[in-house]
């Protein structure tokens, strides 16, 4: 991992800043709704959260301790600013900074027509002048249309009946968002909140629809079949989803929850999902079902060498979920090739069961094609990023190349138009020696992925390699850094 570079466990919705010197720790997410009426009145809600061990906090006149920061947060579309707020967030006082446990949460909502905007936000420590402000920039689209649509999926800590309004009050509850959407082995309930518009007006007076709620892979879109659950609807002008799921026994890894809602042919009418991870050491892969197949009828009993199966089970890093990528180490260590045959039979009849064999061909066609391309001198391609992103998400839909710009190391951006229900992801890869065709995922703005705001600063560390080199001491880019530099232009405008 390099000196500036955060890991994170998601980024779509939810961005973990993390500042030189004295930490920051901010959480951001966001949620679209609608106010359904004549007139549809769309709106942004963001969610920050401060870690409240990584501010700075100043005694105040009652001899409490408080911190405060300012929060710039612009909407842009183009050069035009269609939303705008400057404001100061202080913290709870408390009476002893010796042990800063603990967060704090701000609620904002923005009214924003149905458009692509692009969301620029920039956190300062009032109390900490030392540290330049730390900006974040996302593309977000507001997309409510006429016809059956859902608001964003809010995954929540807890929620009550409202007794006053306030800006945490939703629909006559008041909700407290989780920080990210992240459920360690103590938290065993996914409790979420969401929105339907227009069922009344689409479908008509006294009609039904269904409401499917599951849970499916992040890396394969498998659905998990135990939990797939059906309501029957009444229509309404704005349909109030909130619920609570038992994950007590869902393995380890990343999901979606998905809502569905079908008409009475059967036929989607409405559809969202909300990505989310789940670390549960204690589930293991079911060795009784695996012991059920018989590798002479199936396909992969074909395959009856050793170190063959052990390397088609290899390839399936990229797409496989957490625990089978976990068992699949722990098993091709072992001596079992019947057992291997099972497992990697098991493996793709659970992303197709009707033609398994099929699914693993055209995968392998497509490991083969990442091992010609970005095999390096000492890694295979598909266990290169490059190799493991291509076979995850697909070709790029364009690919910027820029192994040769002076002062910088070479760099390529894969730009996805579309990457499931997420729309313009980019991911930058970076590597140190052209020789060596290893290039280092070092940046992406896609779910799950590593996000690093300083990107550009990897990039160019190969001639500027200290924080004044970046920045000026008031905390602005250096010119001179950036200058005649293509990387920045290149992400926003892919040629």
């Amino acid at each position: 991992m390099k000196k500036l570079l955060t890991f994170l466990l998601i980024s779509f919705l939810a961005t973990q800043i993390v500042a030189q010197e004295k930490n920051i720790n901010a959480f951001i997410s966001y949620g679209a709704f609608n106010i359904a009426s004549e007139e549809s009145t769309p709106y942004l809600e963001t969610y920050i959260t401060f870690d409240c061990n990584s501010l700075v906090y100043v005694k105040e006149s009652s001899g409490q301790y408080e911190a405060s920061i300012n929060l710039t947060i612009i909407f842009k579309q183009g050069e035009s600013i269609k939303n705008y707020d400057k404001y100061t967030i202080t913290s709870p006082k408390v009476a002893d900074t010796t042990n800063l446990d603990g967060f704090f949460m701000d609620v904002q909502r923005y009214s924003l027509a149905n458009g692509e905007y692009q969301m620029e936000i920039t956190i300062e420590d009032a109390n900490n002048k030392t540290v330049r402000p730390l900006q974040v920039s996302e593309s977000i689209v507001i997309d409510f249309p006429e016809n059956i649509c859902f608001s964003s999926i809010i995954a929540l800590e807890d929620y009550t009946p409202s007794t006053t309004e306030s800006v945490n009050s939703k629909n006559g509850y008041d909700l407290v968002p989780m920080i990210m959407p992240y459920y360690p082995e103590s938290i065993n309930r996914l409790t979420f909140y969401a929105e339907i518009y227009n069922t009344k007006k689409v479908l008509g007076e006294n009609e039904k629809y269904l409401l499917n709620t599951y849970l499916k892979t992040f890396e394969s879109n498998t659905l998990i079949n135990s939990y797939y659950f059906t309501k029957r609807m009444n229509v309404k002008d704005t349909e109030v989803v909130i619920n609570t799921m038992d994950i007590s026994n869902l393995p380890s890894g990343n999901y979606y929850l998905v809502l569905e809602a079908r008409d009475r042919n059967n036929e989607i009418i409405g559809y969202n999902q909300f990505f989310f991870q789940r670390n549960n050491s204690n589930y293991q892969i079911d060795n009784t079902a695996l012991a059920s197949i018989n590798p002479e009828d199936v396909f992969s009993g074909n395959i009856d060498n050793i170190d063959t199966i052990r390397e088609y089970i290899r390839t399936l890093e990229p797409i496989s979920s957490q625990i089978e990528g976990e068992y699949a180490k722990s098993l091709i260590e072992t001596d079992d090739i019947q057992t291997m045959q099972q497992y990697f039979y098991s493996f793709w009849a659970s992303r197709n069961p009707l033609s398994p064999q099929i699914e693993w061909e055209n995968y392998y066609t497509q490991v083969k094609r990442v091992n010609a391309s970005f095999t390096s001198q000492r890694i295979k391609g598909y266990k290169t990023d490059r190799g493991r992103v291509f076979l995850k998400y697909g070709a790029p839909d364009r690919i910027v190349q820029n192994h040769f710009e002076p002062g910088a190391y070479p760099y390529e951006i894969w730009h996805y138009y579309t990457l499931a229900n997420q729309r313009n992801k980019k991911f930058v890869f970076m590597t140190r020696d052209i020789v060596t065709n290893d290039f280092q995922l070092i940046h992406s703005d896609a779910v799950g992925e590593i996000n690093n705001s300083r990107w550009t600063n990897e990039i160019y560390s190969r001639t500027h390699n200290t924080y004044k080199d970046f920045y000026n001491d008031d905390g602005s880019v250096n010119p001179d850094f950036y200058y005649g530099g293509e990387a920045q232009d290149d992400y926003n405008n892919p040629k």
